[in-house]
């Protein structure tokens, strides 16, 4: 029987929660907040085009059926892109990291991996700069592969027809010399850059990634992660970098590189651009061990360290063991309780955990915090450990503990502000971030998460202002001034002042 197709409303939708988490387990994409909006307008219309009610039903379709859950995905994610969109990485890429690698192999070709590439313009992007940098040669040196999730938008970057407006950042020659005009008015690839890239229809959080994919000497993940909320954010960009070969690189939107700073690759600095390069294993453990800390110091309630030499006198000329005071027979003989020096211990803590040995900072400062409740550093490193490796309720229950005991803990606001905004929150983020403002109107952090949330809200005003507020005060230099000894436990100024300028770059000039 045919189902006649009808139009829904979103409050017939009822509730959104089934799809969202359906969305966000299948394919990472997070639909909290304004983004929430949209998904029930793509829901209402699926649903309307197969006639299908209530929302319960369509749910189990999604469920049963890959072919309509990728088609509700295609709905829901923005492909505006165009050619050579922020070109810095790419001359980085073709001008330093591609000629490094050429010189240090001649057996297959180099292969380059363009993640979430929507129409093709960047995968394209690139190959007509290795054509101009190095001629017809280029079809042999390297080997390009383009995935998004969208199986329409590979189908159009296939066809290789572009509209005028993919081309505002592109050189009038370039255009002329790679492509052809149809009789719409669009532009047609070249076969000679056609030829070069190879696409296919990828799910980033799928069980598994297609040949060409694996392998790759560099690999470009940028403006792709905004979909995504911080902890599929984590795992895709894991298993991107397990991807690579030792020593590839992975290229990030210039807003995103600090989101990505987790760890799992080591964060490079070239001029102005920032990248992340997987440093080959041997080269990581011998680091690792050349930066090895000592272990923090025990010893005895009561009794002074000493060794196995120094616990021998010499009586007569002769060693001669000193006898341990014991109890008297048949008293209870319970172990000597340990106590460590907790400051020495909080120290190599520290040490620990800029050494990103966070399992062990974790442990040694819960035994401070357990021979010391007011050690009040303790806990606000523990809250940032915390924090960092993503356990995010206790890292609030840590900031509850700080702020029963210190209500103007500024580190606290910051670190509740974080939480919130991982976990798709803007209106709780937005109210911590202000309370930090409103203990100390200079805190940098508070004013960049501040004007990032209002960035992704579309409140000009507000980002611009939380953008320029944040460079003036790096480019004064402090930070401990600020009260945020711990959190975040290291920075690069330089890295936070060109993600402002790149951000400000992006916002409509000001009038006037």
């Amino acid at each position: 029987m045919e189902i006649s197709a009808r139009s829904y409303s979103v409050d017939e939708v009822v509730d959104l929660a089934p799809f969202k988490e359906l969305l966000l387990r299948t394919c990472g994409h997070s639909f909290e907040n304004e983004r929430e909006q949209s998904l029930g307008a793509a829901v209402c219309r699926r649903m309307g085009a197969l006639g299908v009610a209530p929302h319960k039903s369509y749910h189990d379709l999604l469920l049963r059926d890959q072919g309509e859950l990728l088609r509700l995905t295609e709905l829901l994610t923005v492909n505006e892109t165009y050619f050579f969109r922020e070109p810095g990485h790419l001359n980085m890429m073709v001008d330093s990291l591609l000629p490094e690698y050429m010189a240090a192999r001649s057996q297959r070709p180099i292969r380059i991996v363009s993640a979430g590439c929507s129409t093709g313009e960047e995968p394209y992007s690139i190959a007509i700069m290795l054509r101009e940098r190095f001629g017809a040669a280029s079809e042999r040196m390297f080997a390009i592969t383009g995935v998004d999730i969208d199986s329409s938008v590979i189908d159009s970057a296939q066809q290789g027809l572009y509209s005028k407006n993919s081309f505002r950042g592109m050189e009038p020659y370039l255009l002329e010399r790679y492509f052809e005009a149809d009789d719409s008015g669009r532009f047609q690839v070249s076969d000679a850059v056609k030829n070069m890239v190879e696409f296919e229809v990828v799910n980033l959080l799928g069980p598994s990634y297609p040949q060409r994919m694996l392998q790759p000497d560099i690999i470009l993940y940028r403006n792709v992660s905004i979909y995504f909320p911080g902890k599929v954010q984590r795992e895709i960009f894991a298993r991107l970098a397990e991807l690579l070969v030792e020593g590839g690189c992975l290229l990030v939107g210039a807003s995103e590189t600090f989101h990505h700073d987790l760890g799992i690759l080591s964060l490079v600095k070239k001029d102005a651009l920032f990248y992340y390069r997987k440093i080959p294993k041997l080269v990581f453990e011998e680091r690792r061990a050349a930066r090895r800390v000592p272990e923090a110091p025990v010893r005895a309630a009561g009794r002074p360290v000493t060794t196995a030499s120094a616990s021998a006198a010499r009586v007569g000329g002769k060693k001669s063991r000193i006898p341990e005071a014991r109890p008297p027979a048949g008293a209870p003989q319970p172990p000597a309780p340990l106590r460590i020096d907790v400051k020495a211990s909080f120290d190599v803590a520290l040490e620990l955990a800029h050494s990103k040995l966070y399992d062990k900072a974790l442990a040694l400062l819960d035994a401070v915090i357990a021979q010391d409740e007011s050690f009040e550093k303790a806990y606000s490193l523990k809250g940032s450990l915390l924090l960092t490796v993503s356990r995010f309720d206790e890292a609030k229950n840590i900031c509850s503990t700080i702020l029963g005991r210190d209500p103007l803990c500024l580190e606290a606001y910051l670190m509740l502000g974080m939480i919130a905004r991982q976990k798709g929150d803007s209106d709780e983020a937005l109210k911590r971030f202000r309370e930090a403002l409103y203990l100390d109107a200079s805190c940098w952090l508070a004013h960049f998460y501040t004007a990032e949330i209002c960035f992704a809200q579309l409140d000009e005003k507000r980002s611009r202002s939380g953008y320029e507020a944040t460079i003036r005060i790096l480019e004064k230099g402090s930070l401990q001034k600020h009260g945020q000894e711990f959190f975040p436990l290291t920075f690069n100024a330089e890295q936070f002042i060109v993600i402002c300028r790149h951000k400000l770059s992006l916002l409509a000039p000001q009038k006037g």
